[in-house]
């Protein structure tokens, strides 16, 4: 009886261990596939695209993303980000946690965001702050078809209105 209330008060000290020294070593190629300045064409919300920032909003400049090897890690999978909202400039951290070679889809996980503090006109200043949560909010990418999409992706089979929510990206020239 004592053993099995050992064994049940131990169970949850063995599981955080063992989540503590699970290390996801990216493979480089997968860095390298991401890495450049790409221009964000569409949002594909579900079951719709949409433009940056609305079709409504039609005085919106590019908005782009810029990932870059971060020579201040050694770890490959360690990646640094910037680029250009719909107002501010934008840069932070982007870590690769893994990737899974049968879908194609990586993880990963955006550190904190610092931008500049300019202001603009409310439409701008509304898509920019829709963009940064967004952002923020993603864990996944892939490049398809030569485009990048970084957000959340649909992976059971079943048919559904919902076919996950990302961003498009096309590589800037």
């Amino acid at each position: 009886m004592y053993k099995a209330l050992i064994i049940f008060l131990l169970m949850p000290l063995l599981k955080i261990d063992s989540c503590t020294k699970i290390e996801v070593a990216a493979d480089t190629s997968v860095s390298t596939n991401i890495i450049g300045k790409w221009v964000l064409k569409y949002k594909f919300l579900g079951d719709a695209i949409d433009t940056p920032c609305g079709y409504a909003v039609t005085n919106a400049r590019d908005i782009t993303i810029e990932i870059e090897d971060n020579p201040d890690s050694s770890k490959p999978n360690e990646l640094r980000l910037s680029g250009n909202s719909a107002v501010n400039l934008y840069n932070g951290g982007f870590i690769i946690t893994g990737f899974d070679e049968k879908t194609g889809i990586g993880t990963m996980k955006i550190g904190a965001l610092g931008s500049t503090k300019m202001a603009g006109p409310p439409e701008l200043m509304e898509c920019e702050t829709n963009y940064f949560n967004m952002l923020n909010e993603f864990s996944e990418f892939r490049v398809q078809e030569g485009k990048l999409h970084i957000g959340r992706f649909k992976k059971d089979p079943t048919p559904s209105r919902d076919g996950g929510t990302y961003f498009i990206y096309e590589k800037a020239k």
